[in-house]
């Protein structure tokens, strides 16, 4: 639970914190294919990075954002009260059900936080993609990059790594997963999973 009290304590300050950029998210969003009315899981939404580019893609679908921080969560709602189709809870993905299917989901800026990395993935694969849905883990850095923000960051969040992206799409390959693509560069860090 370290994270959850790392997370917690600096929630009030995150968006201070982060650079947020819209043309890379943009970019990430494109390859996960998101058609008006999806149903759409935002996990580890934070503060809600995600939320205004996910509404404007997609108005009139329900997005439900999810996140380990109540004090993020707190965050986020207060930022977007006045979104219809947005809910956030407070879920861990790794210990917790969710009973619901959705068309889209996706991690962003979150997977290197998740303990069981491959075994939670293939938990929301199954239980909660829509049959020809996608799941999609993004981050508008690179692995070098965040791996050393982790590490200098907080004790916490400190063995919070990615690593080389085709060494885990062979991860989940093994554990009979779909991965339509996987893709990293300086900039970017990106993979796929289709139903």
């Amino acid at each position: 639970m370290e994270q959850v009290d790392f997370f917690n304590s600096v929630a009030h300050n995150w968006d201070n914190m982060i650079e947020i950029n819209e043309c890379k998210i943009n970019y990430l969003l494109d390859k996960l294919d998101i058609h008006e009315n999806d149903s759409i899981l935002d996990i580890g939404t934070g503060t809600g990075v995600l939320i205004p580019f996910l509404n404007k893609l997609n108005p009139n679908g329900n997005i439900k954002a999810v996140d380990i921080s109540d004090n993020m969560l707190s965050v986020a709602r207060k930022k977007f009260e006045n979104l219809h189709n947005v809910s956030f809870d407070l879920v861990n993905v790794e210990s917790e059900d969710i009973n619901s299917k959705f068309d889209k989901i996706i991690l962003y800026s979150m997977f290197p936080h998740l303990e069981n990395k491959t075994n939670t993935i293939k938990k929301l694969v199954e239980n909660n993609l829509t049959s020809n849905g996608k799941l999609m883990i993004a981050h508008s850095n690179s692995r070098e990059f965040l791996n050393n923000v982790h590490k200098n960051t907080d004790a916490r969040v400190s063995n919070s790594r990615l690593i080389e992206v085709n060494l885990q799409k062979n991860l989940f390959e093994e554990a009979n997963l779909n991965v339509e693509s996987a893709f990293e560069n300086d900039e970017l860090y990106y993979l796929v999973i289709s139903k």
